[in-house]
């Protein structure tokens, strides 16, 4: 596998996306509970976190705030994976209608982490679908 495509619309606005996208330093529901730790700005370092572990490491290549946002994709989540070479991970957002297409590009993984990703993939961006329709603000419910 080279690549991993990931399209789905999601009724709500980009801003909205990418707030979920890019929060840190708060679990992520969808992402079975990792932390997004690190700066989000072009050339920093970034890493998704569980338990204080690295599951996925990288650096952030581009920032096109809502609409594109470009990491390189190293694997850590178990042994299998560790030693494999790093791929890109891709998000983009494209204003449609009554909220925004999301398209989630993962390119250059081989192996076991081409096969987790691909595997993977669908079932973690359905439950950001999810979470950010019924969850309209970032980080706060609606009221009772």
């Amino acid at each position: 596998m080279d690549e991993t495509i990931y399209r789905t619309h999601v009724a709500a606005p980009p801003g909205r996306v990418w707030a979920e996208l890019t929060a840190t330093d708060i679990p992520r529901a969808w992402m079975w509970d990792s932390v997004l730790i690190g700066s989000l700005a072009e050339g920093s370092s970034y890493a998704f976190q569980y338990d204080g572990e690295d599951l996925i490491t990288g650096t952030v290549l581009a920032v096109e705030a809502p609409v594109r946002l470009a990491l390189t994709f190293n694997p850590q989540w178990d042994g299998t994976v560790a030693g494999e070479a790093p791929g890109v991970l891709e998000y983009t957002l494209q204003q449609t209608g009554d909220g925004c297409d999301l398209t989630v590009r993962i390119t250059g993984l081989h192996g076991a982490s081409a096969t987790s990703v691909e595997h993977d993939t669908p079932g973690i961006y359905a439950g950001l679908k999810t979470l950010v329709e019924a969850i309209p603000v970032a980080g706060h419910a609606e009221p009772a």
